[in-house]
C-alpha cells in the first residue's frame, strides 16, 4: 500500500477517534441547515434555483468544517512529539502532506454529502411540491463546486496545522484566512466603495458556487482553484521539510523554504491571472432545478407568436448581472426554437466595446443596463435592468410586440380612498398596473361624480378598496353602465376589491347582482405570516380559476361572500344570472363572480360580468413582492375574463419561481427538525461512536 494511502487512512482513523470531529460535523450540519432555511425563506417567490440556494448555503460554512477537521493533522503530532518519529521514516514529505490532505478532504466531502442527502430528505417531507422536479443530479454541479472549494480549504487547513503547535490556533488562523478576511474585505468594499455592490458584485466565493449550480462553468475559476490548491500543498510540504531537519542546517533550510514558498505564491497569483485572462465560460444545460424552465403560458406565447424579435442586452460584459442574464436569454431562445414559433435573435452590446451599436441605441433614447426589444428594425420596448426582469415580463412584452390587439383601458375609480395605480409605495397598485400595460391595457382614472360619459374604450371598471361611501349618483352611474353602457346592448364589466363588508356603498350594489359580502369567521386555514390566508381551493370549471390547480393565492384578512336573493339561475336567456364561487378557504367563499346573459341567447347582447374579491391588498405592491403566489395571475385573469379577452388557459406563474408550499407552522417545524433535531442527533451518534472506539483502544 502506498505511503499516501496509508497516511490518508491513518488521518481519517485518528479523526474518527476525536470528539472535535463530532463537534465539527454536528456544528457544520446545524450551521448549514440554519443558513439554508433562512435563504430558502428569503428566496420564496424569487427565481433562484433550489440547487443554487443549497450550494450558497453550504459554501460559507465549508471552510469552518475543513479548518476544524484539519487542525490536528500536524499540530497534534508536533505537540505530542510524534512528528520526529513519523518523519524519521524514509517517506517523502510530499507523501505525508498529500495523504493528510486527502484524508481531510474526504471527510469534508463526506460532511457535504451527508448534508445533501439530509436536505433532500427533509424537503421531501416538509415541502414535497418543491422537489417534484428536483432530483439528485440537479444538485451535482453545485456539489462539484463545493468539492472543488473543499479541496482548497482542506489544503489550507493542513498547511496551517504544519505551522502551529496548538490546534485551536491553527483552526482560528484557517478560519480567519478563508472566511473572516475575504468576507470582511468584500463587505468593506461593497459598502464603502463608491459604486457599492453594483461594482463589486457578489462575494466571489459564493458567486463561484452559484454559477456552477446554475450551469455556468468557468474554466478560469476551475484552474484557479487547482493552482491555489497545488501551491498551498507545496507550501505545506516545505513547512514539513523544516520540521524534519530540525536544527541541522535549519537556517539555510528555512531561508530556501520561505523563498520557494514565496515564489510558489507569486507563481500561483500570476497563473491564476492568466487563467482568468483566457477564461472560457461554458453554459451547460443542467437538469431539474439547475436549468431555466418556463411556464406553460410562456411556451404558449412563444409558439403562437410568429416572425422574429430581436432582444439586445445593453450592458458591460463585466457587469455582475451579465452572465446570469445571458443564461436566461439563451434558455429563452432555445425554448422558442423548440416550440417552432417566434424566432428570437440575441445581441449583446457592451457600451465600452461595441461603440457603433451603442451609439445607435443611445441616439434612440436607450440607457445603459437595459434590455431592448426590436421588431422590423424598430425599437418596440425597453426594460431597465434596475427595475428587474422576469419570465412573465419578457413573455408579456413578446406577446404584445408580436401579437398586437386593439388597445382597451381599465378605468380605476377614485375619490373614495381607493388604492391608486399611480402609487409606487407598498400599498400602491403600480406593479399590477404595469403588468396590465404590458398586456396592452391602458390605465385610466374615472370620476363617477362628474357628468362625463364613460368612454367607449372602457374594458372594465375597477373599485380597489373604497373606504368611503359612493354617492347615490355615482352608484346610479355604475348601475347604468352594468345594465347597458348608456343604452347600448352591451353589459358593463366590474371588478371590486373589498376590505370591508359594509363600507363604500358598493356592497349594496353587489347584492343587487347576487353577491353579498359578509363578515363571517373563517374555519381552519393555512397561513404564511400569521395574519394572511392561503387559498388553494379554486373553482376549476370557471375560466378565471381553471389554470390555478395546484397554485396558491394569499389574501390578507379577507372577507367572505354568500349569494344574495338575486343570485342563482334567475331569469332566462339574456336576463339569466349565474353565480360562481371562485376562491374558497376555511369553509367560506372569498371571491365570487356573476354573469348575466346566456351564451347563444342573443348574440347581439354583451353579457354583464361582475367579480368581487374579499381583499384589496393581495395585489398591492408590497404583497406581490413578499409572497410566492398566483395573486398576480388571478387578478390578470379576472381582468381578461371581464374585458372579453381570452383568459389564460395555463397559469402565467413562472415555472422557475421558487414556491416551497410551506405555511408558517410547517416552516417552523422544518427549521426545528432540520437545523436543531437532526444535527443534534447526528452529533450524539458520532460522540457515541468516538466513545466506543476509545474504549476499544
Amino acid at each position: 500500500m502506498s505511503p499516501v494511502r496509508v497516511t490518508m487512512r491513518r488521518t481519517m482513523g485518528m479523526a474518527r477517534s476525536l470528539y472535535s470531529t463530532a463537534f465539527a460535523l454536528g456544528g457544520f450540519l446545524a450551521g448549514a441547515a440554519a443558513l439554508f432555511a433562512f435563504n430558502l425563506d428569503a428566496a420564496e417567490g424569487g427565481q433562484a434555483k433550489l440547487s443554487s440556494i443549497w450550494t450558497v448555503s453550504v459554501s460559507p460554512v465549508l471552510p469552518v468544517l475543513a479548518a476544524l477537521l484539519g487542525m490536528d493533522t500536524w499540530s497534534d503530532e508536533r505537540r505530542s512529539g510524534r512528528v520526529e518519529l513519523l518523519l524519521s521514516s524514509p517517506i517523502r514529505e510530499r507523501d505525508f502532506v498529500l495523504g493528510k490532505f486527502l484524508g481531510v478532504w474526504a471527510m469534508t466531502v463526506f460532511g457535504a454529502a451527508v448534508f445533501l442527502f439530509a436536505s433532500l430528505g427533509f424537503l421531501k417531507a416538509f415541502a414535497p411540491q418543491l422537489v417534484v422536479e428536483t432530483s439528485l443530479p440537479g444538485f451535482l454541479p453545485g456539489f462539484a463546486a463545493l468539492v472543488m472549494q473543499g479541496a482548497l480549504w482542506s489544503a489550507v487547513a493542513v498547511a496551517a496545522s504544519a505551522f502551529f503547535v496548538n490546534a485551536a490556533v491553527a483552526a482560528t488562523a484557517t478560519v480567519a484566512l478563508l472566511a473572516a478576511l475575504p468576507r470582511g474585505l468584500w463587505f468593506a468594499l461593497s459598502n464603502w466603495g463608491p459604486q457599492g455592490r453594483t461594482s463589486f458584485g457578489e462575494m466571489p466565493i459564493d458567486a463561484h458556487a452559484f454559477d456552477f449550480a446554475s450551469g455556468l462553468v468557468s474554466t478560469g475559476t476551475v484552474l484557479t482553484y487547482v493552482i491555489l490548491t497545488v501551491a498551498t500543498l507545496f507550501v505545506a510540504t516545505k513547512a514539513v521539510a523544516v520540521l524534519r531537519c530540525g536544527s541541522r542546517g535549519a537556517a539555510a533550510l528555512r531561508f530556501t523554504s520561505r523563498l520557494s514558498s514565496l515564489l510558489a505564491v507569486v507563481f500561483a497569483v500570476l497563473a491564476s491571472s492568466l487563467a482568468y485572462r483566457l477564461d472560457l465560460t461554458l453554459d451547460l444545460p443542467v437538469g431539474g432545478t439547475g436549468d431555466t424552465r418556463f411556464s406553460a403560458r410562456t411556451r404558449s406565447v412563444l409558439s403562437e407568436a410568429h416572425g422574429s424579435v430581436s432582444i439586445t442586452a445593453f450592458l458591460e460584459r463585466g457587469d455582475p448581472r451579465f452572465r446570469q442574464l445571458g443564461h436566461f436569454l439563451r434558455a429563452l431562445k432555445r425554448e422558442a426554437d423548440e416550440v417552432s414559433g417566434i424566432r428570437i435573435d440575441l445581441r449583446y452590446v457592451d457600451p465600452t466595446l461595441d461603440l457603433g451599436e451603442a451609439q445607435r441605441l443611445v441616439r434612440a433614447g436607450v440607457g445603459k443596463e437595459s434590455l431592448v426589444f426590436e421588431r422590423n428594425g424598430r425599437i418596440a420596448d425597453v426594460v431597465r435592468l434596475a427595475d428587474g426582469y422576469s419570465e412573465r415580463l419578457i413573455a408579456s412584452i413578446i406577446e404584445r410586440v408580436a401579437l398586437p390587439f386593439q388597445r382597451s383601458c381599465v378605468y380605476w375609480t377614485s375619490g373614495h380612498g381607493e388604492a391608486s395605480f399611480a402609487d409606487y409605495g407598498a400599498e400602491g397598485m403600480s406593479d399590477i398596473a404595469r403588468d396590465l400595460s404590458l398586456d396592452g391595457y391602458g390605465n385610466r382614472k374615472i370620476d363617477l361624480a362628474s357628468d362625463a360619459a364613460i368612454a367607449d374604450d372602457c374594458a372594465l371598471i375597477v373599485v380597489a378598496g373604497a373606504r368611503t361611501d359612493f354617492s347615490a349618483v355615482e352608484l346610479d352611474r355604475v348601475r347604468a353602465y352594468l345594465e347597458g353602457r348608456g343604452g347600448k346592448n352591451e353589459g358593463g364589466r366590474l371588478l371590486v376589491l373589498l376590505d370591508s363588508a359594509d363600507t363604500g356603498g358598493i356592497p349594496t350594489l353587489l347584492s343587487e347582482w347576487g353577491i353579498r359580502p359578509v363578515d363571517a369567521a373563517l374555519g381552519q386555514t393555512r397561513t404564511i405570516s400569521g395574519t394572511d390566508v392561503i387559498v388553494t381551493d379554486f373553482t376549476l370549471d370557471h375560466s378565471v380559476t381553471r389554470p390555478f390547480e395546484g397554485q396558491q393565492v394569499v389574501l390578507e384578512k379577507p372577507i367572505s361572500f354568500v349569494p344574495s336573493a338575486a343570485a342563482g339561475d334567475v331569469g332566462s336567456g339574456a336576463d339569466l344570472k349565474r353565480y360562481h364561487e371562485l376562491l374558497r378557504a376555511g369553509g367560506a367563499c372569498l371571491a365570487a363572480g356573476v354573469e348575466r346573459g346566456e351564451a347563444g341567447a342573443d348574440l347581439a347582447i354583451r353579457p354583464t360580468r361582475v367579480i368581487a374579491v374579499g381583499d384589496v391588498g393581495f395585489v398591492m405592491n408590497g404583497k406581490l413582492r413578499a409572497y410566492a403566489n398566483a395573486n398576480r395571475d388571478f387578478f390578470l385573469n379576472a381582468v381578461k375574463y371581464l374585458s372579453g379577452r381570452d383568459a389564460l388557459t395555463e397559469s402565467g406563474t413562472e415555472a422557475d419561481r421558487l414556491v416551497s408550499g410551506m405555511d408558517r407552522e410547517a416552516r417552523s417545524r422544518f427549521v426545528m427538525a432540520f437545523s436543531v433535531v437532526f444535527p443534534s442527533a447526528f452529533f450524539l451518534l458520532l460522540v457515541a461512536a468516538v466513545a466506543k472506539r476509545r474504549r476499544r483502544q
